[in-house]
């Protein structure tokens, strides 16, 4: 306690006027870059509430003159027929999002415990092989992928963008390296009471590997939710579009409504926000231990 109490006192005593001058140069700092980060999505929240004309206006207002909610209603309410509605486009959104991470989970996470822990002829080849195929611009692929979805018959459909996104090399990578830290005593303790490989994978490694599986979760909805090339290419009706290409509409050959196009973005980025808000905890920690291997 008492080497304790001198080294506390030593401190304290280190703590000259510069030391909280350079600690408040700090903080204000650290407010500084905070404000510039959030000042573009804030403009865009105000931009939200603002006639189309208060948005091109130069120079730019921060705030609206007239704080028009009606705008939110608007885009809201949208209908370009054919079952092309705000709601549905919202829905589809989340339904690929949530299905598409959903299978990521399930499948890499199978893959990444059969490269982690098992053995197998062509291993380490399938591994790299596995690997390089991430090394491919996804432009390359873009018109074999259209033309065998064409030939599928599944253009115009959920499954065009379901089956291609069901598994990725990224999510496998992830997993693997997560995997592979886990102590390899959890598994033989295991075996002795006579679990299978199903067994161990159900019951030792899933739960022991949430964060990582949160994070590939929450990167692939993300991926999902925020797509556009693949979804304006294989859906073409307006009841199957996602919001990222609805939001054209708003954009038209000689007017674009930028107000509506600005609350249409809200409505894309808050449930990406509030899902990164809520599993935040668990994406750092399974970030952090990716790569590190025990």
């Amino acid at each position: 306690m008492a080497v304790e109490s001198r080294t506390i006192k030593k401190r304290k005593a280190q703590r000259t006027p510069g030391y909280y001058i350079s600690l408040v140069l700090r903080y204000a700092l650290l407010l500084l870059i905070a404000a510039v980060s959030l000042m573009p999505f804030f403009l865009a929240f105000t931009g939200t509430f603002k006639t189309n004309a208060e948005i091109i206006a130069f120079p730019p207002k921060v705030l609206p003159e007239k704080w028009l909610v009606e705008n939110w209603a608007k885009v809201w309410n949208t209908d370009i027929g054919s079952g092309g509605t705000f709601p549905r486009w919202l829905f589809n959104t989340a339904f690929l999002s949530v299905t598409v991470a959903s299978l990521q989970v399930i499948c890499c996470s199978m893959a990444a415990y059969a490269f982690a822990r098992m053995d197998f002829p062509g291993k380490n080849a399938t591994f790299n092989f596995m690997l390089a195929t991430m090394m491919i611009p996804g432009a390359v692929t873009l018109i074999p992928a259209y033309v065998l979805m064409s030939k599928m018959h599944l253009i115009n459909t959920y499954w065009a963008l379901i089956i291609p996104g069901a598994v990725g090399a990224s999510g496998i990578f992830m997993l693997t390296q997560f995997f592979k830290s886990i102590p390899v005593d959890l598994e033989e303790a295991a075996v002795i009471d006579g679990a299978s490989h199903m067994k161990i994978f159900t019951n030792v490694i899933l739960p022991l590997a949430r964060p990582a599986l949160l994070t590939v979760f929450i990167l692939q909805f993300q991926g999902m939710w925020n797509a556009f090339l693949q979804p304006l290419l294989y859906e073409n009706t307006p009841d199957m579009y996602v919001l990222n290409v609805a939001l054209s509409i708003f954009k038209q050959q000689y007017k674009a409504q930028w107000n509506l196009t600005l609350v249409g973005a809200m409505f894309n980025a808050i449930p990406v926000l509030i899902l990164f808000f809520i599993f935040s905890r668990y994406y750092i920690e399974g970030v952090s231990y990716t790569g590190v291997k025990g």
